[in-house]
């Protein structure tokens, strides 16, 4: 006779445990939680530089960052890419290569919005003297502050402003050169005739931050500290009112027509940060509400101590003044919902600590920390600040962007 089958679990202990594990599931979820390994940042006191130990890295890796000012407009972008190629002309020196060879060492730049960074690279296996560290970077600040910025400066600049010409032909791009231009007051000097003044200015170590990480990062970073003025972090100064919101209508140029609505904005140091992003977020995931009628595009810049948000509207009916711009402000802030504010919310977050489970993507921001002077804490607890921001805080923000007394309106009419 046949055994009887016998199964390792009843049916009423499997339903047990499918509602413990659907239960499990639920409470993970809810908290939130954040399971993420993150560095230990430090700050020397007083002074722009952040440092991070890592003892397994194959390289000590020094971030020299020099702030520009933030690039809203044309000219000041034409000015940082100016700036750049004189910096890499001498990079690629061999003043520079004798420089790092005794280090081997290897030096890269890159340019942002609102600095630039000379990435310092050293081979961990380097037994590494921090006096030598120290008159390495005394030497190169030296070398490109005393570089030639003079020569060729003016064929350089018109071809860099031929190509941007080309760029503003666009007709989003073109709206935008004419919104940017309104954020700043330029000089009426021309820029080349104080580009070597503001270079200068610039190459100085009044104007220098760092972050560093790598093996005895702590060590280096205390040496070269030392050769640094001392720096208190600064509190975010408060946007000035603009005054006289513009209105502008561009003559035609395309076939289609565009409006775009912008703004000037507090910069990336603002106490408001965290609800100008979640504000600007909710407003994305609001945008297609307007549609068929008006497709759209958000652009949205936080920089040094400034920024901006501009709206571009097309499609079949973008408004053509602020009368018809204001019921599409009125739908868009009905579609941002506590619902959306919410869940937008909990999208940021929760991307934000998939990013930062990996070590590398933690790095990436310590030259963000150093740059705008952040809390020490800022990559940990910048869950936390997520739900601690409230939609109430994250409302006033989108009244503000979507009111027709606060937004810079500029229509370009189709042909």
């Amino acid at each position: 006779m046949a055994d009887t089958y016998q199964p390792m679990f009843n049916r009423t202990y499997l339903k047990v445990l499918l509602w413990v594990i659907a239960i499990a599931i639920v409470l993970l979820s809810a908290s939130g939680r954040d399971t993420n390994d993150y560095l230990d940042i430090q700050r020397i006191e007083n002074k722009p530089v952040y440092f991070t130990d890592l003892n397994d890295a194959a390289d000590l890796s020094v971030q020299m960052i020099f702030a520009l000012g933030p690039a809203l407009n044309d000219q000041q972008k034409l000015l940082h890419k100016l700036l750049a190629k004189r910096i890499q002309h001498t990079l690629s020196s061999q003043e520079v290569a004798e420089q790092l060879a005794p280090l081997q060492a290897n030096i890269q730049l890159s340019l942002q919005d609102d600095r630039f960074t000379l990435l310092l690279s050293i081979p961990a296996n380097r037994a590494i003297n921090t006096d030598q560290l120290t008159q390495l970077q005394q030497h190169l600040i030296k070398t490109l502050s005393r570089s030639d910025l003079n020569t060729g400066t003016e064929a350089e600049w018109a071809r860099l402003k031929a190509e941007q010409y080309l760029e503003n032909q666009a007709s989003e791009n073109h709206l935008l050169s004419v919104l940017t231009a309104t954020l700043t007051d330029d000089s009426s000097v021309h820029p080349l005739q104080r580009f070597s003044a503001w270079a200068n200015n610039t190459l100085s170590t009044d104007n220098l931050y760092m972050a560093i990480h790598g093996p005895d990062a702590a060590t280096a970073a205390q040496a070269l500290a030392a050769a640094l003025p001392a720096r208190q972090q600064f509190a975010a100064p408060r946007l000035a009112s603009q005054g006289l919101i513009q209105r502008q209508t561009l003559p035609a140029t395309g076939n289609e027509a565009y409006t775009l609505i912008g703004q000037k904005l507090p910069g990336r140091q603002s106490e408001n940060f965290t609800a100008q992003l979640i504000a600007v977020k909710s407003l994305q995931r609001a945008l297609p509400t307007i549609q068929p009628e008006v497709s759209s595009r958000l652009i949205w810049k936080s920089l040094d101590r400034q920024g901006y948000f501009a709206l571009l509207l097309y499609g079949q009916r973008p408004p053509a003044d602020t009368d018809q711009l204001a019921p599409i402000n009125k739908r868009l802030l009905a579609a941002t919902s506590d619902d959306v504010i919410d869940a937008t919310r909990t999208m940021i977050k929760d991307n934000f600590l998939q990013q930062m489970s990996e070590q590398p993507a933690q790095l990436a921001l310590l030259n963000t920390l150093a740059f705008y002077q952040l809390p020490l804490d800022y990559i940990s607890g910048f869950a936390t600040r997520l739900s601690d921001t409230g939609n109430d805080q994250v409302r006033e923000q989108l009244n503000n962007m979507l009111n027709t007394n606060e937004q810079q309106f500029i229509y370009l009419p189709a042909r």
